[in-house]
């Protein structure tokens, strides 16, 4: 007869004598509990990480302050790359990381890879590149859309990134591309409103000159002059008039010439540019300082590949007059695209061109009928025209040269590079071809105004110095 302890049933096996089985013997137990302490840390890092995370995206914490807090918790650096892989951000835990340089070769060859494969890798080092220590790099998607891609780089140290890391970054990759989507759609909805202002106040939708004022102050421009500038491609690079090239563009006018309002207005950027003229007459110097900050942003923008897939990637800008008052804008807006038209067809593609620097054209743009300024043209010209045309002498080339350079031969020769014998007896045939004499000055005046005329008809610059 069996006693009660003998009937009671075995105890049912539990996980512990499971895997105590799988390592028979006194050692197993302790290897057991090793591994199981082990990977409960690692679980815990895995939630502390991606819970302290969380809880910023949550709060609003925009990407460098995701970036910060992930270099901190890690102890790794992390680079956060835009679309086009520039750096957007980037913190280092302990020794700071290279300098993130996209034509790097190295760069280059892990930037196409993750374009091509669209999830987390595993990167090794790269010696004599920004990848010295390696790194883990993952993408940051929504659906189709890439939104940039975070890299974590290995430890100095030693010690290279593991599966937690793996597994880190993946989770942390949703809450970056939340942050990144929230922060487009805020950026986009920001530049749609500052854009429908910029477009009413150039279109002149507004009810009074109080309301203009009121739209410029909601823009954050200062009571102060201010001009408008327009900025297009020439026609024939419709490739490089993309959605991505004119926003990096409108971000560079924006970061070069401080307070200005730049807006994408279907083909063309329209800038509205506050101007500190200094009222006492200070304008020109004022001039000359726009001119240049909007040509080096013109030229550092436009010297990236996307504007020259196909075409002529040259960006011309037309910069106006100076305006006290908002309501005046308008005008203003016809006169950067005046100094643009004007601009293209006298040679001075790729330029910034401000208004006042149109002279003269400025009074042939008030009669508009080309025909009329053709036929004024042709009626001075003619003669001249027809001559170049069989003996390619150049006559019209000299004239505009002569006239330009103060009716002097000898700067007149050097800047057409021949011998000043040459240029008289091209200006004794201009006067036997035509009825003018160019030593009365109403018919230099005339002369100068057809060729003027001629420039803005042909395209051409008669005055270059070519031959």
């Amino acid at each position: 007869m069996t006693s009660p302890a003998q009937q009671r049933p075995p105890p049912p096996v539990g996980r512990l004598e499971i895997l105590l089985e799988q390592f028979p013997g006194t050692d197993g137990l302790p290897e057991v509990m090793t591994g199981l302490s082990r990977q409960n840390s690692a679980y815990r890092h895995v939630l502390d990480v991606c819970d302290q995370l969380a809880d910023a995206a949550l709060r609003g914490a925009d990407a460098q302050a995701m970036s910060t807090m992930l270099a901190q918790l890690l102890g790794r650096t992390v680079v956060l790359l835009d679309p086009r892989f520039a750096q957007r951000s980037g913190a280092a835990a302990g020794t700071p990381g290279p300098e993130w340089n996209a034509d790097d070769p190295g760069a280059r060859r892990l930037l196409r890879a993750l374009a091509a494969e669209r999830r987390p890798l595993r990167v090794p080092a790269v010696p004599d590149s920004v990848l010295l220590h390696g790194c883990l790099a993952v993408p940051i998607v929504i659906g189709p859309t890439d939104l940039g891609y975070l890299l974590i780089l290995d430890d100095p140290a030693g010690g290279g990134t593991d599966d937690t890391d793996l597994l880190i970054a993946s989770y942390v990759a949703t809450l970056f591309a939340l942050t990144l989507a929230n922060e487009r759609t805020s950026v986009e909805l920001g530049v749609r409103y500052r854009a429908a202002i910029v477009d009413a106040l150039v279109s002149g939708h507004f009810l009074d000159a109080d309301d203009a004022a009121r739209k410029a102050q909601a823009l954050g421009m200062p009571d102060a002059p201010l001009r408008v500038g327009v900025l297009r491609v020439k026609a024939e690079s419709p490739s490089a008039t993309g959605l991505d090239q004119w926003e990096e563009l409108r971000a560079a006018i924006a970061r070069s010439v401080p307070g200005a309002v730049v807006s994408v207005r279907g083909a063309e950027l329209v800038m509205i540019l506050p101007d500190p003229a200094d009222p006492v007459g200070a304008e020109l110097a004022v001039d000359a300082e726009l001119v240049a900050r909007l040509g080096e942003a013109i030229a550092a923008a436009s010297a990236r590949p996307a504007w020259h897939q196909s075409g002529d990637p040259r960006l011309t800008c037309g910069l106006s007059d100076s305006v006290a008052q908002a309501d005046q804008l308008p005008r203003s807006l016809q006169e950067a695209e005046h100094a643009v038209e004007i601009g293209t067809r006298i040679g001075r593609s790729g330029q910034v061109i401000a208004y006042g620097e149109l002279g003269i054209y400025r009074l042939l743009l008030q009669i508009g009928d080309m025909q009329q300024l053709w036929a004024f043209a042709e009626e001075i010209l003619g003669p001249l025209i027809r001559y170049d045309a069989t003996h390619k002498l150049g006559l019209v080339r000299t004239l505009s040269v002569f006239l330009n350079q103060r009716e002097s031969l000898k700067q007149s020769a050097r800047r057409l590079r021949v011998h000043t014998n040459t240029v008289s007896y091209r200006l004794q045939r201009i006067e036997q071809l035509t009825p003018l004499n160019l030593a009365n000055p109403d018919d230099r005046l005339v002369a100068h105004i057809a060729v003027k005329i001629l420039q803005a008809q042909r395209g051409d610059g008669l005055d270059s110095g070519s031959r």
